[in-house]
C-alpha cells in the first residue's frame, strides 16, 4: 500500500505540474492580452448605424419539435435586424418537427423549410451541407445574394442584436467569420449538471479564445453563434468534396482549422452593452443537459471529434503556436485521466488524515519533508488554488457570487463528468468505422 501510494504521488505530481504550467501560462497571457481586447472591441453605436445586409440564418434540427418552436419565435419577433432569412434544415421523418416548423413559416415567409434529402439521422454536416444547397437555390430563384451565412442551433436564444454584430464586421470591418460567446443559461430551473457547464464556458469563452485570437492562431467554432462571408463557401467548395466534413463529429471544430490554413480572419466577439451588467453580453443563450449521461454523452462525442478524429485527420500541422493549441485541445483525453487519478490520491491522503487525527496508523508518510516530492506536492497544492481561483473569477464574471462560489464544489463533479465521456469517446470513436451518426442531445 506504502509503494503503490508513493508511484502514485509521483505520477499525479509530475502531470499535475506539466498541465497546470501550461495552464498558468495560458492564464498569464490572457491577463497581459485582455485589456488590449476590450478596446479592440466594436462601439454599438457603430453596431447599430451600420447599413443592414442580406443575412441567411440557417438552423439544422434532428427530433427537436420540442424547442424549435421556441427558437424561431423568439428569433423573428426579437431580432432587432430585419434583412434576413431563415432556413430550417429537417429531416423527412422528422415529422413532428417538420408540422412545427411548417405551422411557423405559413405564418411568416422569413422562413424557409430545408427538407434534408435523407431520412435522419445523418450527420449535422450532411445536413448544414443540404441546407446550404437550399440557399444556393433561394438565391437563383430569387436573383439575390445573401452577404453572410450565420449559423445556430435549434435550442438557441439568439441575441437580438448578433445579427447587427455580424452585419457590421464582416460588411464594414472586413473581418471574414465571426464567432460570439455561448452563454448557458442562469435559470432558476438550472440544477447541478447544467451549471457545471455555466463554469466551463464563462471560463473558455472569457479567455481561452480571446488568448488565441490574440496569438493569431486559429479560432475553434462552437457550432452556433457563428457567422460567414458568403464568399468563404464558394471557397470551401472549390478545396474541399463538402464546405462541411460529413465525416465528421465536430464539423465546427475542423472548419476552424480549415479556413485558419486558408489565410480568412476569425474574430471571437465578447461584447457588453453595458459593461456593468453581465447580462447584455451579445452572445447565444442555451440549455445543457441536467442530467449526468446525458452531458456525458453529449462531452463524449466532442472529445470524440476534436481530439481524436482531428488528431487523426489534421495531424500536428502548421506553427508552434499552432501546434501548441492542438495539445491544449488533444490533452484533455490525459488530462480527464489525471484529474480522476489526483481525485484518488487525495482521498487517499484524507483517509491518512483521518488515520493520524484517531491515532490509527493506516500506513506511514510516504513524504519526507523538505524531499523532491515534497517540493513537488507543494507546487501543485499551489497550482490547485491558482486554477479554483480563476474558475470563481471566470463564473464571478458571468453569473455572480452564488454561482462563483458553488463552482468550486461543482468542478469536481465537472472532472468526473469528462473522465466518463472519454472513455465513452473511445467507443464512440472505434464506432464511427462503421457509420457516423447525428446524436441527438437532451436540452434540459
Amino acid at each position: 500500500m506504502q509503494e503503490v501510494f508513493t508511484i502514485l504521488l509521483w505520477i499525479c505530481s509530475v502531470l499535475l505540474i506539466v498541465s497546470g504550467i501550461d495552464d498558468v501560462l495560458v492564464d498569464m497571457l490572457y491577463w497581459f492580452n485582455r485589456w488590449k481586447y476590450i478596446r479592440s472591441l466594436p462601439q454599438m453605436d457603430d453596431v447599430l448605424a451600420a447599413d443592414e445586409n442580406k443575412i441567411a440564418l440557417v438552423i439544422c434540427a434532428w427530433r427537436e419539435y420540442k424547442v424549435i418552436g421556441r427558437t424561431l419565435t423568439y428569433a423573428l419577433s426579437k431580432m432587432r435586424y430585419n434583412n434576413f432569412t431563415i432556413f430550417v434544415g429537417i429531416y423527412p421523418n422528422d415529422t413532428k418537427t417538420l408540422e412545427v416548423v411548417k405551422r411557423i413559416a405559413q405564418k411568416n415567409n422569413k422562413v424557409v423549410i430545408c427538407v434534408n434529402s435523407h431520412d435522419g439521422p445523418t450527420t449535422k454536416a450532411d445536413n448544414l451541407n443540404n441546407v446550404y444547397a437550399s440557399v444556393k437555390r433561394f438565391e437563383n430563384d430569387n436573383a439575390t445574394q445573401f452577404r453572410i451565412i450565420s449559423i445556430h442551433d435549434s435550442e438557441d436564444f439568439i441575441h437580438p442584436l448578433t445579427l447587427k454584430l455580424d452585419n457590421y464586421l464582416i460588411c464594414h470591418q472586413g473581418v471574414d467569420a465571426v464567432q460570439v460567446p455561448v452563454v448557458p443559461i442562469k435559470d432558476d430551473r438550472g440544477k447541478f449538471i447544467h451549471r457545471t457547464y455555466c463554469d466551463a464556458f464563462a471560463e473558455v469563452h472569457s479567455k481561452d479564445l480571446i488568448v488565441r485570437q490574440a496569438l493569431k492562431v486559429f479560432i475553434p467554432f462552437a457550432g452556433t453563434g457563428m457567422s460567414f462571408r458568403r464568399g468563404i463557401f464558394t471557397d470551401l467548395e472549390s478545396h474541399y468534396t463538402h464546405v462541411f466534413n460529413e465525416a465528421n463529429l465536430t464539423e465546427d471544430y475542423e472548419l476552424g482549422l480549415r479556413l485558419f490554413k486558408m489565410g480568412y480572419k476569425t474574430a471571437y466577439v465578447n461584447l457588453l452593452i453595458d459593461k456593468k451588467n453581465p447580462n447584455s453580453r451579445v452572445a447565444t443563450g442555451e440549455y445543457f443537459p441536467n442530467t449526468f449521461w446525458a452531458a456525458v454523452k453529449q462531452r463524449s462525442r466532442w472529445t470524440a471529434g476534436i481530439c481524436f478524429q482531428n488528431w487523426k485527420i489534421h495531424k500536428w500541422a502548421g506553427s508552434f503556436r499552432t501546434k501548441y493549441f492542438l495539445m491544449r485541445d488533444r490533452k484533455t483525453i490525459f488530462s480527464n485521466f489525471m484529474v480522476l487519478l489526483s481525485n484518488v490520491v487525495f482521498a487517499m491522503f484524507l483517509l491518512y488524515m483521518l488515520g493520524f487525527g484517531l491515532g490509527v496508523r493506516v500506513f506511514d508518510s510516504a513524504v519526507e519533508q523538505n524531499s523532491a516530492l515534497w517540493f513537488f506536492l507543494w507546487t501543485c497544492f499551489f497550482l490547485m488554488v491558482w486554477r479554483l481561483l480563476h474558475r470563481f473569477i471566470f463564473t464571478y464574471s458571468w453569473y455572480g457570487l452564488k454561482y462563483a462560489v458553488f463552482s468550486l464544489i461543482r468542478l469536481n463533479f465537472d472532472n468526473l463528468i469528462n473522465f466518463f465521456a472519454t472513455f465513452r469517446a473511445l467507443k464512440v470513436f472505434v464506432g464511427m468505422r462503421n457509420k457516423v451518426v447525428w446524436e441527438s442531445t437532451e436540452h434540459y
